[in-house]
């Protein structure tokens, strides 16, 4: 198949795009020329893909690692020293990792994701992936967006485990382990739903509940008051698993990450 395509014109691969639905021919307003999009709704089944293979690899290599860390801390278990410089130069590396690749990840906690996802890949790279012959985790292994975010994802669920094991073993200054402050609303929104606050508030305002819910959580949050109308969009969209949704998988990850420096127990499903 990628012999095939690769003997394809642009106009003939264009119009392959088209008959299949993967792009969507509009007229530039400006010259009254013909150009393609990407479809969105046909790139959301790609994006869903994509980000189940993702969750499995990193988990699995998170696994893997979290039991080569459970048994160096039980073989050491009466060695103090050893085993808070062992996860001392864990938590550096994947602190370090994270923030190296933090721009990326910021970009997968956008809304804007699925419009950034596609410029990843060329157009012949979508067509490929809608008529590929091999399995969805053989296609996504030979482009450096999935590695680069198997390993980041990876280092994620890595550090939120390394973030309990650190302040078991390793003593440190309270004024020194506090997380920065939460700008992004996001995320806000994923602690207070981890919490229950977003459900336990729900239930006690019985007339416009959304948006006076909106209302209320722009003041509390201390969101710009013009924002109100986008928060209850992100309400409307809260664990209905569809691209607006921003119960993430990373946004999740970072939410128990804060919680846990808190002591704040999660209950897992």
């Amino acid at each position: 198949m990628g012999e095939e395509s690769s003997k394809l014109s642009k106009a003939e691969l264009e119009e392959l795009c088209l008959k299949q639905n993967i792009i969507i021919e509009r007229q530039d307003p400006f010259n009254d020329a013909k150009i393609y999009l990407p479809n969105i709704e046909k790139i959301n089944k790609m994006i869903r893909e994509f980000d189940f293979l993702v969750d499995g690899s990193s988990r699995g290599k998170a696994v893997n690692e979290i039991s080569t860390i459970e048994r160096y801390l039980f073989d050491n278990e009466e060695n103090t020293d050893a085993k808070s410089q062992f996860l001392a130069s864990y938590y550096s590396n994947a602190s370090m990792y994270i923030e190296k690749h933090r721009s990326l990840l910021e970009d997968k906690r956008s809304e804007n994701w699925k419009y950034l996802f596609v410029n990843y890949f060329k157009l012949e790279d979508i067509y490929l992936y809608f008529n590929k012959k091999e399995s969805a985790s053989t296609f996504f292994k030979e482009y450096a967006i999935y590695n680069d975010m198997v390993n980041l994802t990876y280092y994620v669920k890595l550090m939120e485990y390394l973030r309990s094991q650190v302040e078991l073993e390793i003593p440190v200054e309270d004024d020194k382990d506090m997380p920065g402050k939460i700008d992004e609303i996001n995320l806000k929104l994923a602690i207070m739903h981890e919490l229950g606050f977003i459900d336990k508030l729900k239930d006690q305002i019985p007339e416009n509940t959304l948006p006076n819910l909106a209302r209320f959580l722009t003041i509390l949050l201390n969101e710009d008051s013009a924002t109100w109308r986008d928060i209850m969009n992100k309400l409307k969209n809260l664990n209905v698993q569809n691209d607006k949704d921003v119960l993430t998988e990373l946004n999740l990850n970072q939410a128990h990450e804060i919680m846990t420096v808190f002591g704040i127990e999660i209950e897992k499903d």
